[in-house]
Order: structure tokens, then C-alpha cells, then sequence
């Protein structure tokens, strides 16, 4: 899809004007509030960690429910439109291998009690690589969770599904007290794969050991 297209395309959603009207800088605030609605993965007071937080669409869901008692860290290679006095800001690509010591010294030296990763790599346009493509940012976002996410903790992972997904499905199974396949409101394309993986209770460390081998 040309640049051209998709920026029509978001112009004429329904979400994205919702969003520009109620102060939310994207139209994912509304995918997380869905998710929250129904698994109340963020309570007041969490320290979050939120991956691929620009614009911040998410960013400003969480700040509002964890309230100034709760922190936010945002990660991103780009500063979050929107800004809070519980939020800090990393200016970090999460692939940097320093990024799990950043994070948790922005945390304050303690494990988050939730972990949200929207990201999303560049797109080529061609589907099975941009599956695939965002599939390696996911498990990545999982080996940032297996350092930074307290025991008990929830995470919230964006993938597409893709042949590959079952296998990090499963993994997220055995490590959480619960999981479940979100396919949340709203979507730009009907076509849409998008899928989020919302797994509550960390129940296991090393949920991402050997992950990587077995997806590439």
C-alpha cells in the first residue's frame, strides 16, 4: 500500500477521527482500552513498560488508569506526542541489548508489574515479510519481558498472525496463568492479520529461551 493510499485511508476511519475528538494522539488507545475492558490487565498504581509507544495513543490509556500513584516508561525511537508527569520517555530501539539495564533503572531498579509492546517494524509492503518481520520484534519484546516483567505480571505482545505465531502462542501458554488471541476493534483493513496476545500472571521465568531458534 503507497504512503499515499494509507494516509487517505486513516483520514476517512471512523477511529482515527474518534481519537483526533476525545485527545487520544492514535486510534490503539482504543484497542488497549478493549483489552483492558475485558482482562483488566493495568491497575492503578502499575509501573508499565510500553514498547513502541509512539504516537501514544496506548501511552495515554495507561497514564490515565495507573494514575500518579503508577509510572509508565515509554520506549521508542521517536518521543510520544503525548507527555504526563508519570510518564518517562527512553529514547532507545528496543533491539539495543542495553535496553532490558535502561528500562529497568527507569522502572527504579524494580520489575514492572505490566509490559504493553505495540511496535512495529518498517513495512515492505509484502505481506509474509512484514509478518515475519514484526513476528522477530515480538519475540524480542517477549526477551525484554523475561528481564523486566515481575512474576505475576501481565504483557500485552502485537504480532500478525503468520505460520510461525503458534509456536510463541505456546510458549506464552506454559509461562502464563492465562492466554488469550485478542483481535480487537479497531482495524483499519478487514483484511487486517493483526493480533494481540494478552497473557496474565507470569507464572515462569525464561519464557523466551530459545525462542528466536525456533521461529527463524
Amino acid at each position: 500500500m503507497s504512503k499515499a493510499r494509507w494516509l487517505a485511508e486513516r483520514r476517512g476511519d471512523p477511529w482515527h477521527r474518534r481519537a483526533m475528538a476525545e485527545g487520544y494522539p492514535s486510534r490503539a488507545a482504543y484497542k488497549l482500552l478493549y483489552i483492558q475492558q475485558r482482562y483488566g490487565i493495568l491497575e492503578r498504581g502499575d509501573v508499565v513498560v510500553d514498547i513502541g509507544s509512539w504516537p501514544g495513543g496506548m501511552l495515554k490509556v495507561e497514564s490515565e488508569i495507573v494514575g500518579p500513584e503508577g509510572l509508565v516508561v515509554a520506549v521508542d525511537l521517536r518521543e510520544p506526542v503525548f507527555r504526563a508527569e508519570n510518564v518517562r520517555f527512553l529514547r532507545m530501539d528496543v533491539e539495543d541489548p542495553r535496553a532490558t539495564d535502561a528500562i529497568l533503572d527507569a522502572c527504579g531498579g524494580e520489575r514492572c508489574d505490566v509490559l504493553v509492546s505495540d511496535a512495529s517494524p518498517k513495512f515492505t509492503g509484502a505481506k509474509d515479510v512484514d509478518a515475519f518481520n514484526q513476528l522477530l520484534l515480538t519475540v524480542r519484546a517477549v526477551e525484554v519481558a523475561d528481564v523486566v516483567l515481575a512474576w505475576g505480571g501481565n504483557a500485552v505482545f502485537k504480532a500478525f498472525d503468520c505460520p510461525e505465531l503458534p509456536v510463541v502462542e505456546q510458549r506464552l501458554r506454559r509461562s502464563f496463568r492465562a492466554y488469550k488471541r485478542v483481535v480487537t476493534p479497531p482495524t483499519l483493513r478487514k483484511r487486517s492479520s493483526e493480533v494481540y496476545m494478552v497473557c496474565i500472571g507470569k507464572a515462569r521465568e525464561g519464557v523466551s529461551e530459545g525462542l528466536r531458534e525456533l521461529v527463524v
